[in-house]
């Protein structure tokens, strides 16, 4: 999950590799934008306000953030992270961002941060390393943007791919098509705590998580219920959930965390401004699907978006490209499925002392 940006190395020296002080975590924003060719060149640009929300999660391991050191100066990064949460494999380890500066590219210096990296989640139990996909991630998996030398990395330490993952756009200027909802249903927005209730019975793990998590941080979340006559004494009857963000939360939405590259994009075709809004996630009970009411709910969520002044919505991490694409989302950002076990001891204190 490093740049494609590279430059000509300066002659070699030694690197130190060591766990980042809290004052020099700050200034992974600036590194990370740099290894993608500046912050307006990036497609992932890392702003110091995310960053600061990663550094505060409950997933945050200060001593799984490491910096590799030129001369005093930070010019490279590997974050990476050990379970926490009870839905998560304990035997699991994730590489969370992995970056070098491009003056410093193509030394076998990433090589090296993650081998680093990769050992330290050895020695904690972790027998299989996923790359991306973590709590509180940044991204799902490697974007397909990254360069030919991300994806020689990644077979270097055994990885395979599986299935992409996509970030979709919305454009909410045109009417949205029709989704009505089927007779004997209903939707509400007035009762979060419902919405975090309903998450925590019918999804019990990382989505409940997080919804409980969003809805502390102010979202609006839409529930799906049946229409009985008295829903709110009877939480039974709700049967899923879609959480909606116009922007703004306590919490930044995963659908939200590349927003200024896509509005970026569009003001510089449309000429005016940009008001970005996210969905998801969206959860049904098994008996509710197949009757259409999960493409009435995210209509309905876009709607709400767009009577509140959401110009385009961002929906995340999804591989239901058609079924989003009925309402005229577009794909927009794409991610590999990626994971390996975990590379013998041997191997991994070979390629921590490597160099290119």
């Amino acid at each position: 999950m490093s740049a494609h940006h590279r430059e000509d190395p300066p002659a070699r020296e030694q690197f130190e590799i060591r766990a980042l002080r809290q004052s020099e975590a700050d200034a992974v924003p600036v590194m990370w934008n740099a290894a993608w060719g500046g912050e307006d060149r990036n497609p992932y640009p890392l702003s110091h306000g995310l960053w600061d929300e990663r550094l505060e999660s409950r997933h945050h391991d200060p001593s799984l953030l490491l910096g590799a050191f030129a001369g005093g100066q930070l010019v490279g990064v590997a974050y990476g992270k050990l379970p926490r949460s009870h839905w998560q494999p304990p035997n699991g380890g994730w590489v969370s961002l992995l970056a070098v500066v491009p003056a410093f590219q193509g030394r076998g210096l990433g090589t090296r941060l993650t081998a680093h990296l990769l050992s330290l989640l050895a020695q904690r139990g972790a027998s299989a390393v996923r790359f991306g996909g973590d709590a509180d991630h940044l991204l799902p998996g490697p974007p397909q943007e990254s360069g030919a030398a991300t994806w020689r990395l990644l077979r270097r330490f055994g990885a395979s791919f599986g299935g992409a993952e996509h970030d979709l756009h919305l454009d909410l200027r045109s009417p949205l098509p029709e989704a009505p909802l089927p007779a004997g249903w209903r939707l509400r927005l007035d009762d979060p705590q419902l919405a975090a209730a309903t998450t925590n019975e019918l999804f019990p793990g990382r989505w409940a998580e997080e919804v409980n998590d969003y809805v502390a941080a102010g979202v609006t979340p839409l529930i799906l219920e049946r229409d009985g006559e008295d829903a709110a004494a009877d939480p039974a009857l709700a049967q899923g959930f879609c959480v909606i963000f116009q922007g703004g939360e306590r919490l930044t939405s995963p659908g939200l965390l590349w927003a200024s590259a896509l509005g970026r994009e569009l003001e510089s075709t449309r000429q005016r401004p940009v008001a970005l809004g996210a969905i998801g996630p969206l959860g049904i009970a098994a008996e509710a699907r197949g009757a259409g009411v999960g493409l009435a709910m995210v209509r309905a969520a876009a709607q709400h978006l767009k009577d509140n002044g959401v110009t385009d919505v961002i929906i995340n991490w999804t591989g239901l490209t058609k079924f989003y694409g009925r309402l005229g989302a577009r794909l927009w950002r794409s991610y590999q499925h990626t994971q390996a076990a975990m590379p013998p001891h041997e191997t991994l204190l070979a390629l921590s002392k490597e160099r290119g």
